[in-house]
């Protein structure tokens, strides 16, 4: 697995055992992406809907969800 993607995910997986809040993980997202360059166009993805997430009702995901979104996104690529 590519470094930064295990690097995003272990924060990621901290921000969702904590009391879940969109804007927390759109906020982890935005810091992410100011902190890191991002070659990788499926953690570009990820990132991007991640770090929007609390611009827009609509554009929120549950925890489920969010867990979901990041598995389809990032793994199902990598393990078919």
């Amino acid at each position: 697995m590519n470094d930064l993607i295990h690097l995003f995910i272990s924060g990621l997986n901290e921000k969702l055992q904590e009391n879940y809040d969109t804007a927390n993980i759109a906020r982890y997202a935005y810091e992410f992406y100011l902190d890191h360059d991002i070659d990788d166009e499926r953690l570009r993805y990820v990132v991007d809907y991640l770090k929007g997430m609390d611009a827009d009702p609509a554009f929120e995901l549950s925890k489920d969800e969010v867990t979901s979104f990041v598995r389809e996104n990032l793994f199902y690529v990598m393990f078919r």
